[in-house]
């Protein structure tokens, strides 16, 4: 007696109000109610394992919580059977239909949709899934072509597409952009802030100390307000394609991650523009004085060949935040939490903190540590061709590092369910015999590495160097960044003051 789950999902404002769910729901339990008559056993079709994914894409099951239940539920053996109307319901990407099979599968679940008449339990049903989802993925590229068209048309003839921007309102009937004029000064203070040489952090900071917000209501982030500036909306054009969706490179932590993330577009041809389509709330003149002015903000140079030693992620704010330079009116350049940048100092309140003075307060402080336990007398240093060794086992314990993360992570999606046993071994096999290769290498170079002779150095000028790469008046600063990288994990920022956090036993 097979426990049915049933599938259901709608895409789009229209299909949740008609009865497209309940359509497909009742399409499914009817199917369910013939099996049981035809087989002489009873489909039974509980209404808590009916799942519904409303108003939501498609093409991405990240998004669908029902998806992710139904996951879930199936590795707990709730059910045995999952049905559906159609594989274009279930998923329109062929590489997440079939990832969906296979966890299915995995779970001795039963796939079974209604109008391509696929059964998983026939034979080569991994190859005709794969074939209809394919169909069905081309279908939505199809369909997602046609509605990218009909909105160029729109743009053509200067309606909007989508929700109005802040300091507008739609027309439902012509479907032009008019001008609120209830928020529509908000939106001329930030041209006029930004023209007079205000940052899109400091008019955030600004509105949201008045208690002004957003037209939905949050707060004014950075990003907002860099948005608004660079907008043509805001001059009466109607701009569409400005920004395009990309597929991003996975994360090393992730390999099977295929994330999307939004660009602007690298061929203006491809934008349509129709000028004066609407009434626009700032005059062509300040908005040319915005854009010249965000320019001269991208070009302006900082301290001339000058390196902060302590950016790109060795100084944390107290926050959690990384801090990074940026410079004054005069040029001097701070220290700056990058989550009070974004978020405000409602998030973080933390300071500025001037960058040549944090800078060097950390190396005295270095230097001063490093002489408390780092003793240098007897010292060695290996001779040339240990120090190529040396290069050479660090690049195979990077790799073999690297190795040992891969195959975790294929045993992970193993152990979860998304590969096969089949699958698990085919990927790993090649990841094993690289690291059985690796640490044959690693074995050699060891023992070749102990037979070298070393060369005896003299202590006071090691110590010398030491001194004088941890100075301010360090003359090779590249060398003094890396060789604080060497010593220090990170430091975090307190107000005025600095915690250091080293790699040796210092702190």
């Amino acid at each position: 007696m097979p426990t049915c789950a049933i599938y259901a999902r709608v895409s789009d404002e229209s299909q949740v109000k008609g009865d497209s769910i309940e359509h497909q729901v009742s399409f499914c339990q009817e199917i369910a109610r013939r099996r049981s008559l035809e087989g002489g056993e009873p489909w039974i079709t509980p209404e808590s394992l009916v799942y519904i994914d409303q108003g939501i894409t498609g093409t991405s099951l990240v998004k669908r919580a029902q998806v992710q239940r139904l996951i879930r539920d199936a590795r707990t053996h709730l059910f045995d059977v999952v049905l559906f109307k159609g594989i274009s319901r279930f998923a329109r990407d062929t590489v997440d239909a079939l990832l969906m099979l296979r966890t299915l599968l995995s779970c001795n679940v039963r796939v079974v949709s209604m109008e391509e008449n696929f059964d998983s339990q026939r034979d080569n049903a991994e190859f005709v899934f794969t074939i209809h989802s394919a169909l069905a993925q081309a279908e939505s590229e199809k369909t997602a072509i046609r509605v990218r068209m009909g909105a160029m048309q729109k743009a053509r003839a200067g309606q909007w597409n989508g929700r109005p921007p802040d300091g507008y309102l739609l027309n439902p009937q012509t479907k032009r952009l008019e001008i609120d004029e209830s928020f529509a000064p908000v939106i001329r203070e930030i041209f006029e802030l930004y023209v007079s040489g205000y940052g899109a952090r400091r008019i955030a900071d600004t509105l949201n100390q008045r208690g002004l917000r957003t037209k939905r209501g949050f707060q004014w982030t950075q990003r907002n307000v860099a948005r608004v500036v660079q907008n043509p909306v805001y001059v009466g054009d109607v701009a569409y394609g400005r920004r395009e969706r990309h597929f991003a490179v996975s994360d090393e932590h992730d390999l099977f991650s295929r994330k999307k993330v939004t660009r602007f577009a690298s061929d203006e041809r491809n934008v349509v523009m129709c000028t004066d389509a609407h009434s626009g709330i700032v005059d062509r003149d300040t908005f040319g004085k915005a854009a010249a002015a965000r320019a001269a903000r991208r070009t302006r140079a900082g301290r001339a060949g000058k390196l902060h030693l302590l950016a790109k992620g060795l100084m944390r704010c107290n926050c959690g935040g990384n801090m990074t330079i940026r410079y004054n009116g005069s040029g001097t350049a701070y220290y700056r939490c990058l989550r009070q940048m974004e978020l405000g100092r409602d998030v973080c309140d933390q300071p500025y903190v001037r960058a040549d003075e944090v800078e060097t307060a950390v190396l005295q402080r270095v230097q001063m540590d490093a002489a408390a336990v780092f003793q240098f007398d007897g010292v060695e240093m290996a001779s040339s061709s240990a120090h190529r060794m040396d290069a050479a086992l660090a690049n195979v314990e990077r790799e073999l590092t690297e190795q040992m993360r891969k195959s975790r992570l294929l045993f992970d999606k193993y152990s979860s369910g998304v590969l096969s046993d089949e699958q698990y071994e085919r990927l790993n096999l090649s990841v094993r015999e690289r690291i059985t290769q690796l640490r044959g290498m690693e074995a050699e170079l060891t023992a070749e590495y102990l037979k070298d002779e070393a060369i005896e150095i003299d202590p006071v000028k090691l110590s010398s160097a030491m001194k004088q790469l941890l100075s301010e008046h360090s003359q090779d600063l590249q060398t003094t960044r890396q060789l604080l990288e060497t010593l220090i994990d990170f430091v975090v920022v307190q107000g005025a003051g600095v915690r250091i956090h080293y790699r040796f036993n210092g702190d």
